[in-house]
């Protein structure tokens, strides 16, 4: 008796231990997922509070009154890694309108003819961009194949359904404008090679946008005429650093004094470009007890003020 009461007595105890691991490691997991769920959002939080520093610095500049978006301005200057409570916090604005809208190649199914000479001078924008960078440049026609509402692709690099729907994946054409840049890498043609060398010079925005140049690249410059080259584009970039371009005259002035020979007309380049934009983007860096989040918000600059249009979420 005394033994099974021993072996009795040895297993309550084993039994017991082994609740109590159980309940311990579930007390843990528990309390972990509490402490990464409050990070979270701690993380989140910053990171609105820095979107409202970029639109706090954007509205200023639409109080100011100012009459162009340059780089020597308050929303350009990236927020310094800043000290938080257990963490850091780092943001910098980007102007969206200092690269090529992807969606400039949008037609409707019946466009007028105005719209058509939009979407054939934006479609050599591209053309241009594209042969810089050392890209084939029928993406361009097959890019707007997949944004335009008709069926019919275009001569002779277009891309419609019945292209697409031999792959494998099989898939449509869009038909509309697109949401983010990354839909590009459906598009025939566009590589995952070609599109991180695209990535840093396009967008895709809600609506036709012109290109910023006091904000745009030396490739975007250089994509707006054959005849500016790599030296008129760094001048020019050189120049507005002090000295924005504050119209589009003032642009084109300058630009005709650069190119001494083989002058483009004003009007070849004044219908492509401005000195104001209205979309930028704000990425935000958060990082918290060895975990990082990045918060990207589309922010649109308005008279009446500044509104956030979409926030992409990412941890890294």
């Amino acid at each position: 008796q005394s033994g099974v009461a021993l072996i009795t007595a040895v297993l309550i105890v084993a039994m017991a231990s082994i609740a109590a691991v159980a309940m311990t490691q579930t007390m843990q997991i528990g309390t972990h997922r509490t402490a990464n769920v409050i990070l979270a959002d701690q993380r989140f939080l910053y990171s609105l509070g820095s979107e409202a520093w970029s639109r706090g610095q954007l509205m200023r500049d639409i109080i100011d009154n100012n009459p162009y978006d340059g780089l020597d301005e308050d929303w350009a200057k990236e927020l310094p890694l800043t000290v938080v409570e257990a963490g850091q916090v780092a943001a910098k604005t980007t102007d969206l309108q200092g690269r090529f809208n992807l969606n400039n190649l949008y037609l409707p199914e019946e466009p007028d003819q105005e719209t058509r000479e939009r979407g054939k001078q934006q479609l050599e924008f591209f053309k241009r961009l594209l042969s810089l960078l050392e890209l084939e440049e029928g993406i361009a026609q097959a890019t707007a194949d997949w944004l335009d509402q008709d069926i019919d692709p275009q001569f002779p690099d277009g891309a419609e359904d019945n292209e697409y729907l031999g792959q494998t994946p099989a898939h449509r054409t869009a038909n509309r404008m697109m949401a983010n840049i990354t839909e590009l890498r459906l598009v025939k043609g566009v590589s995952a090679e070609a599109f991180e060398q695209l990535a840093p010079h396009i967008t895709a925005l809600p609506e036709f946008t012109l290109l910023n140049v006091n904000t745009a690249g030396n490739l975007l410059l250089r994509s707006l005429n054959t005849s500016i080259d790599e030296a008129s584009a760094e001048s020019l970039m050189s120049e507005r650093e002090e000295n924005p371009f504050k119209d589009k005259k003032a642009f084109l002035d300058r630009l005709a004094e650069l190119l001494s020979d083989n002058k483009p007309t004003a009007e070849e380049i004044e219908s492509l470009i401005t000195v104001s934009s209205q979309y930028f983007q704000l990425e935000t860096r958060v990082q918290m007890n060895n975990a990082s989040q990045i918060l990207i918000s589309l922010l649109n600059k308005q008279q009446q003020g500044v509104s956030v249009l979409s926030r992409t979420l990412g941890v890294f």
